[in-house]
């Protein structure tokens, strides 16, 4: 039987793990179980049927989903649940809409980051069209992105933000200048608001 590897988690499983760490009413042999269920895709009625050398086995396996960082890197597609996506890493290329999603969803980003993927990426054809990402669609596509490795995922989200932040503090001057005069706020009501958007991202 193959090895489990972080390439084999979905974002599915990982955020499955992640909330399950967040509790404090579990005990470690109580989150190991659980950890094995999720991963394994096991019922709990299966756990308790295991000989004791197939549950070491498996356990010895999720050990480094607790205790070791996610690898890998960005991507420009992510295949996800049998379709394929184009990632948008060019923060001037999303559309209003994309943008306010993003910033809404990046209050919980590891909570959040198949919809926050779901705003960024575009569906591609089979024969490697892109299509626009459309708020009708939202849902359906942050599910397919529940689908994906975690290891794209993850390190696509976190690359974008940063390119994200980046660019809010480039043009950090220009956009108090538009908000002034479009929006009619003060230089400090413009620098709040920048300054919120670089902490939501970060």
């Amino acid at each position: 039987m193959k090895r489990l590897t972080w390439a084999d988690i979905s974002v599915q499983q990982f955020l499955d793990v992640y909330r399950l760490a967040l509790q404090t009413d579990l005990d470690e042999m109580g989150r190991l179980e659980r950890v094995v269920c999720i991963l394994f895709d096991k019922t709990e009625k299966e756990l308790d049927e295991m000989s004791m050398s197939e549950f070491t086995n498996l356990s010895s396996q999720v050990s480094f989903v607790l205790t070791e960082r996610i690898p890998g890197k960005a991507t420009r597609t992510i295949v996800a649940n049998g379709h394929r996506y184009r990632i948008t890493y060019n923060p001037a290329k999303l559309r209003h809409r994309q943008y306010v999603e993003i910033i809404h969803f990046s209050d919980k980003p590891v909570d959040n980051m198949h919809l926050i993927m779901a705003s960024l990426v575009q569906p591609v054809t089979w024969y490697r069209r892109r299509l626009r990402n459309r708020a009708d669609q939202h849902e359906a596509v942050a599910g397919d992105m529940l689908q994906a490795r975690v290891i794209d995922v993850y390190h696509s989200a976190v690359f974008f933000c940063s390119l994200y932040v980046n660019l809010i503090s480039n043009i950090r001057g220009y956009l108090e200048l538009q908000m002034m005069n479009q929006l009619g706020m003060t230089k400090e009501q413009a620098e709040r608001l920048i300054y919120a958007a670089c902490l939501k991202s970060s």
